[in-house]
């Protein structure tokens, strides 16, 4: 078929390149930018008793979580809980569609079935889905009025499903390991199959399973069948097509494995002389998670939750969440370091975005449009040697240099320094320092801010603030040079400069 094609010839440009070569579905996954998560399921509507909630992640529920007595929720499914729970009271994803696309988000990854094994679509699979739930009368089916609305609206889906972590047909069903690998992978059929296009499945590694069930047999079913079914969704983020970017780091070669393969191996260590290209996500925000709902901070709530107390300094409730300037910082770290940023962003009990977040998320979408959308001076689509610089005339003050890399290339630039001229002078000087941070000798952390130093590379986007301010300094020409490369020519896909514009310092 055409995307087996088109992969092929990216693989042999990759053999016959200088460094390794991404494809095009890698591409285009870097340039969606954002992708939101969405924990919704049974867990958004369970009450944890009281001692529960002052843990570290109070809406975490997998039919093992706590000793707690909560059997007033549970019912007969304990120690899972009753999917009569789950009752939204005006579900609308057109409204999830609204807010995601006025974020300029372009991918959501939805909790098809989280640990617990809880699936939103009636599958023949399981006996623990919405359909279980009194809900719409057992008729209910979230994944199909999700994948119908993003089809709509144009925003690519993907689905958390984790097939090594299924609480009710580990601790409930009791199903036999083989049992439950062929329920495993037909609900993975199914997803695949009514549900899509799938762009993509975030598997993590968590694990509820039989106790004799051989993980790595089960990994590799999956593959095979995800390959063969639909070879243009992606994998990831701790293996497959796409690395989480545990360390923090902007480069893109790691030492294996290949993507789009069946190899179930992790994605390996970042280096600079890795052999495979594989774009990184990294974890941007929880939109409940601190003691005031906007910090770095334990706790974190998955799931929403209005009661979202726990170790809230003024108690319960507290309806406390992420405001847009934290958001925006986000973006600045992981998007402008040149990963996907990934935040959690659910729906509340009713089935729609929380009134106040649907309120941040047009907010952060705002400022990301006029800041980094709209410029000040520009120059796209320039090539030569590393020693060459690209410059820029200006005649304004600007807030923010960002400069991206032609990645169909590969990743090429290893280093380099952003200079200025004033105004009156023909004297060069540092704007953007060159940095010593190698992927060797500092870890810059999953999520990064603004305190953790930068790398040295660019990537897909780098976005820069500089030790100079331009408000006070009268800036005539701006200057990108690069000082290292992993190969030559480079490729510049576009250099610019910004005016930081955001409502809420408006």
């Amino acid at each position: 078929n055409m995307t087996a094609v088109v992969l092929g010839l990216s693989l042999l440009l990759a053999l016959a390149s200088a460094v390794p070569l991404p494809n095009p579905r890698q591409l285009e996954f870097m340039d969606q930018e954002q992708t939101q998560f969405m924990h919704f399921g049974i867990p958004t509507y369970w009450n944890p008793p009281e001692p529960y909630l002052y843990g570290d992640n109070p809406t975490y529920h997998d039919c093992k979580t706590t000793t707690i007595d909560h059997s007033n929720q549970t019912g007969p499914y304990y120690p899972c809980l009753d999917p009569h729970i789950f009752q939204p009271t005006d579900l609308d994803v057109e409204n999830w569609m609204q807010y995601a696309a006025a974020m300029n988000t372009k991918e959501i990854c939805l909790t098809a079935h989280h640990e617990g094994g809880f699936a939103l679509w009636p599958s023949n699979y399981s006996n623990y889905s919405i359909a279980a739930s009194s809900w719409r009368g057992g008729k209910g089916d979230i994944l199909r009025e999700f994948a119908d609305a993003a089809n709509r609206w144009g925003i690519k889906i993907c689905y958390y499903l984790n097939i090594q972590a299924d609480g009710y047909m580990t601790e409930v069903a009791k199903y036999s390991p083989k049992e439950f690998t062929r329920r495993q992978l037909g609900m993975v059929h199914e997803v695949l199959t009514e549900y899509g296009p799938v762009n993509r499945f975030w598997f993590d590694g968590t694990t509820h399973a039989p106790k004799d069930l051989n993980l790595n047999t089960l990994w590799e079913q999956a593959y095979k069948l995800i390959r063969e079914q639909s070879p243009a969704t992606i994998i990831s983020p701790y293996r497959g097509d796409v690395c989480a970017a545990s360390d923090g780091h902007s480069i893109y070669t790691f030492e294996g494995p290949p993507t789009n393969s069946t190899d179930i191996a992790n994605c390996g260590k970042a280096a600079r002389n890795g052999t495979i290209f594989k774009p990184t996500e990294m974890h941007g925000i929880t939109i409940q998670e601190g003691p005031d709902g906007n910090t770095d901070a334990a706790p974190t709530y998955w799931f929403w939750h209005p009661w979202a107390c726990a170790k809230n300094i003024s108690g319960c409730p507290w309806v406390g969440h992420g405001n847009a300037s934290r958001i925006f910082d986000s973006y600045l770290v992981t998007v402008g370091r040149g990963a996907v940023l990934n935040m959690n962003i659910p729906p509340e009990r009713t089935g729609q975005m929380n009134v106040s977040v649907a309120q941040v998320m047009v907010d952060v979408g705002s400022a990301i449009n006029k800041t980094f959308h709209e410029s000040v001076a520009k120059t796209t689509a320039t090539s030569g040697p590393c020693s060459t610089a690209v410059e820029l005339d200006v005649s304004t003050a600007f807030d923010y240099i960002m400069t991206m890399e032609d990645l169909s290339y590969g990743q090429r630039i290893a280093n380099y320094t952003i200079e200025y001229q004033a105004e009156g002078s023909s004297d060069w000087k540092t704007l953007v320092p060159a940095s010593n941070v190698t992927v060797e000798s500092t870890r810059v952390g999953d999520r990064p801010d603004g305190h953790d130093p930068r790398d040295s590379f660019v990537g897909h986007k780098r976005i820069d603030i500089p030790i100079v301010n331009t408000e006070r300094v009268t800036i005539r020409k701006v200057r990108f040079q690069c000082l290292e490369a992993m190969a030559e020519p480079v490729y510049i896909r576009q250099f610019s400069l910004h005016v930081k514009t955001v409502p809420w310092e408006q």
